[in-house]
């Protein structure tokens, strides 16, 4: 798979953007440590997992089934639609800012704070944060 490909499907697989400043370094790291080959088909330059590599998948094949089951725990937890929904508020508040007066942010601010305090309450336990 060329690198763009595996941005585009790490990014359907995890639900989240993957930026190529992270898969194309880890792509050159692997190369290096010959877990991967590279070829240039169609003017793109294609990757191909080794024989090492597959070795070395299956050497961590313990951790690899963590991490996915880790995914597979977020996933059924919401956890990423969590951090979606986080960074939606976030691009509300600093893409909006033509609609937003001192009193939307004024009450803005305490919609968030009470909320701040409610999703303590929910990871802490109500007793904690009422100390």
């Amino acid at each position: 798979m060329h690198g763009y490909g595996l941005i585009q499907e790490l990014g359907k697989t995890y639900q989240r953007p993957v930026s190529a400043g992270l898969i194309y370094p880890t792509l050159q790291e692997l190369e290096d440590r010959g877990y991967v080959t590279s070829a240039q088909e169609e003017g793109k330059k294609v990757y191909s997992i080794t024989g090492e590599g597959r070795s070395c998948l299956e050497q961590n094949r313990g951790l690899v089934e963590r991490l996915k089951a880790g995914r597979e725990y977020a996933d059924r937890m919401g956890r990423f639609g969590f951090v979606q929904d986080l960074k939606d508020m976030q691009a509300l508040v600093m893409m909006n800012d033509v609609y937003l007066n001192e009193d939307k942010l004024r009450r803005m601010s305490e919609i968030l704070g009470d909320t701040k305090k409610r999703l303590a309450a929910v990871v802490f336990g109500e007793e904690v944060v009422r100390q």
